[in-house]
């Protein structure tokens, strides 16, 4: 079955034609690119793996029961998801383009594995995977739906406020991986406090939330016309700005589809907002990757340009004054390699001092914060517990430590990865424009060497990523080995019938031992916890250093290694020559007059992106 049809009619609007196509025309040029300059291969495939690869997360997010999974579905014009009456979601479910229909898991532990669809509601619904049993990490569904076709991916999280508190947890704990939302209301339930609560979270990490009033087939016209007016007072009143909200039927959107009724997929008013979705992703994503790609690709031209221009000169010289030139260029070489490093332990100090200076300001504060919040909170229930049997009492107060300590410290946790991601992200931009520096240093010095001008292609593109950085520490376990404490439990157990008058002593006895132990306990939970995302950090801030020092190195050895090919390959076929260079200087015209070519099509391309994303 295919997606809805845009504006009520087949096909897909202006704006998405249009991003496909120029995606598919870059996509070519890319192409032809490496086909005639084989030296390019490696950084254009790169290129285009880029392109391909750009996703933006549209997260479907709201209370429980007001359809989002049903949106999904109707969005995609297939019932993919399973719904149900009941409160039902309850792991992250990402929908990605594929050509064939696969469903695979990823689970907490251990790596991922395929599932046949018909097994779905086994991993990611309550009833299928109580609590999250299964461990289930999330789950990404591939199918050929043209709406996910340019790097869109449908994110389908768990509906807060349910009876399931953990469902509510993973769907705050997807936000931060969030470039756009879908807010789900429902016709039938005017918005509440609690959504309007959600909402200020959401707005937090969107970079644009899109409002639905969803199931207005269940009310009359008039109504819904009431329950619009007053869901958007309230949403504007809440984001303080004018809102944009669509009432939709998710469910006759489906029925429409399923049963070819252009009329009835009308009514369900889907149609009008796919259309504000679809033209948005080409407005946002789409342009800011295009013109990621296109300034990526220009930059790629620039640099084969200098090669070629070099090879050409190194024809016309005595190749006594052009072995000379080529040992003064790997001198420079080696002197840009130096400054590399230079740079490089500046960064490794960069990222000590960060790591040592991010745990003495705000999150060290929060945690003393936290551990006090715990300690208060352990006391009271100690005083509320106290009607409990000894055995327990000793069970609830090791379920908070398991439980509560554990989701106390996602805050700190979250304000770690807000911050560290923040730092980590201006380092890389300081030390990118550190090798841009040394790369354009080496690049004029080739160009002196030869009386040619540097390369004036744009600078390192800016890939369009969410916000915040996707600096995200893996969730860790409490993983406390709890003491058992079997003594304790059974404490009354051991008090023989002859000494039952001392029983209220005992009890009082057991609870003490209790209480003190799980006291202990509970800074032990809280110390060890706190470790393992101290840990886990640093660890994450190293691997974050090694992938930008490498990116570093990479990015100098391709400009370094290009000139000084092209310079051997000048130096051979001078030799070779013996005086005679004019085949080999008009192969290299007409790779100029070639890359002349690109550099104009690039341009007009570059011009019609940026008209279509105004349009």
């Amino acid at each position: 079955m295919n997606a809805i049809p845009r504006s009520g009619v087949a096909g897909d609007t202006p704006a998405a034609d249009g991003y496909a196509d120029l995606k598919a025309e870059l996509l070519s040029l890319i192409d032809e690119l490496a086909e005639n300059f084989p030296g390019a291969l490696r950084p254009a495939l790169a290129l285009r793996d880029k392109l391909q690869a750009g996703h933006f997360d549209v997260l479907t997010v709201g209370q429980f029961k007001r359809g989002k999974t049903s949106l999904i579905n109707a969005l995609l014009g297939e019932s993919l998801l399973p719904t149900a009456a009941v409160p039902l979601t309850s792991v992250v479910t990402i929908l990605t383009y594929g050509e064939t229909h696969r469903v695979t898991v990823h689970p907490l532990d251990g790596g991922p594995f395929d599932i046949p669809p018909e097994a779905l509601a086994d991993y990611v619904t309550e009833p299928g995977n109580p609590g999250n049993g299964k461990g289930v990490r999330e789950v990404l569904i591939r199918t050929p739906s043209p709406l996910l076709r340019n790097g869109v991916r449908i994110v389908d999280t768990p509906g807060v406020g349910s009876v399931f508190r953990h469902n509510t947890d993973t769907a705050y704990a997807r936000l931060p991986q969030c470039d756009a939302a879908l807010f789900v209301l429902s016709a039938d339930q005017p918005v509440s406090e609690a959504e309007l609560e959600f909402l200020h979270e959401v707005r937090n990490y969107a970079g644009r939330i899109f409002f639905l009033l969803n199931k207005i087939d269940i009310l009359r016209e008039a109504d819904t016309a009431e329950v619009e007016r007053f869901s958007r007072r309230a949403l504007a009143e809440a984001v303080d700005a004018d809102v944009r909200l669509f009432p939709v039927s998710a469910a006759e959107a489906l029925g429409g589809e399923a049963a070819d009724d252009p009329a009835r997929l009308e009514a369900s008013r889907l149609p009008v907002f796919a259309e504000a979705l679809e033209r948005f992703l080409m407005e946002e994503k789409g342009a800011l990757l295009l013109d990621a790609a296109a300034s990526g690709l220009a930059r790629l031209i620039g640099r084969i340009r200098m090669e070629t221009e070099l090879e050409r000169r190194s024809l016309t010289l005595p190749i006594a004054e052009l072995d000379e030139k080529v040992a003064r260029f790997a001198a420079r070489r080696a002197q840009a390699e130096r400054e590399l490093r230079r740079l490089d332990g500046r960064l490794r100090q960069e990222f000590r001092l960060l790591a040592d200076g991010i745990f003495a300001g705000d999150p060290e504060r929060r945690l003393e914060e936290l551990s006090s919040r715990l300690g208060r909170r352990f006391d009271g229930l100690v005083l509320d517990q106290d009607h409990r049997t000894p055995k327990d009492f000793d069970e609830r107060l090791e379920t908070f430590i398991r439980e509560e300590v554990a989701e106390a410290f996602s805050d700190w946790r979250d304000a770690l990865e807000r911050q560290g991601g923040a730092a980590v992200a201006e380092i890389a931009e300081e030390f990118n424009r550190g090798i841009d520096e040394t790369i354009a240093d080496l690049q004029r010095f080739a160009g002196g060497l030869f009386q040619l001008s540097a390369p004036t292609a744009d600078p390192e593109p800016i890939w369009p990523e969410r916000s915040p950085s996707g600096f995200r520490t893996a969730d860790e376990p409490v993983g406390l080995e709890l003491l058992a404490e079997q003594a304790l439990k059974r404490a009354p157990d051991l008090v023989a019938p002859r000494f039952r008058k001392f029983k209220a002593l005992a009890e009082r006895w057991a609870r003490h031992g209790i209480v003190r132990r799980r006291r202990r306990q509970l800074a032990e939970a809280v110390e060890m916890l706190a470790g393992r995302i101290r840990s886990g950090f640093r660890r994450h801030l190293e691997e974050a250093r090694e992938e930008l020092s490498a990116s570093l190195r990479q990015r100098l050895a391709n400009v370094a290694d290009g000139l000084e090919q092209a310079l051997a390959r000048g130096a051979a076929e001078r030799s070779q020559a013996s005086g005679e260079a004019a085949p080999q200087l008009q192969r290299l015209e007409a790779q100029m007059a070639l890359l002349d070519g690109f550099d104009e099509r690039i341009q007009a391309f570059r011009m019609r992106a940026a008209a279509q994303a105004r349009t």
